[in-house]
């Protein structure tokens, strides 16, 4: 079974990039552990969009190795070195080849919109956010608008020493759902 989760930071005013599409304003933080070590073991596969991709390449060392890596995108190939797939489906028929495949352990990393196409497609079923104690007052927004309500629940919250809040979130089916639903068969 397709297991997502979202891990992922951003800033107090809900910026997961500054205006210009930066995300070095993270740096100072990125010192500190968060458990990103333990969490990358249990994953099988990462899924992101093509800007995340593009800001991944511009990192000295490519850090995704040892991952199979999909990039939701229209735009057809970005590269041709093999780091990635570029992938123009659906959430749903990534995740569904990701699980035959026996890779079944999502990560969805960013942006927005490969994050809400999961979302809506009812295959999140945890969001781990780190709230960064910056405003940066515009900037790419983690949080797009989709097709879905849905509801989710705190699980956990740890305060670190550098003032960055880590929420553990369960997704939940949205009110009025069946338990019999496809939303939680998927």
């Amino acid at each position: 079974m397709t297991d997502a989760t979202v891990y992922i930071a951003q800033s107090l005013d809900g910026y997961i990039a500054d205006a210009e599409g930066s995300i070095a304003w993270l740096r100072p933080f990125e010192v500190w552990d968060y458990g990103y070590d333990a969490f990358w073991a249990r994953i099988d596969a990462v899924v992101m969009g093509s800007t995340t991709y593009r800001d991944c390449r511009r990192f000295p060392e490519w850090p995704y190795r040892g991952k199979a890596v999909f990039v939701m995108t229209r735009s057809g190939r970005l590269d041709e070195d093999g780091l990635a797939v570029f992938d123009d489906r659906s959430a749903v028929e990534i995740a569904l080849d990701l699980e035959r495949a026996g890779l079944g352990r999502i990560w969805v990393a960013g942006g927005g919109r490969p994050i809400r196409a999961f979302l809506d497609a009812g295959l999140v079923r945890r969001l781990r956010i780190f709230q960064i104690p910056v405003l940066l007052g515009a900037g790419t927004p983690l949080w797009v608008a989709g097709k879905r309500r849905l509801s989710a629940r705190p699980i956990a919250t740890t305060v670190h020493g550098n003032g960055v809040v880590e929420t553990h979130w369960e997704i939940v089916a949205p009110a009025g759902t069946a338990d019999d639903s496809p939303w939680t068969r998927v």
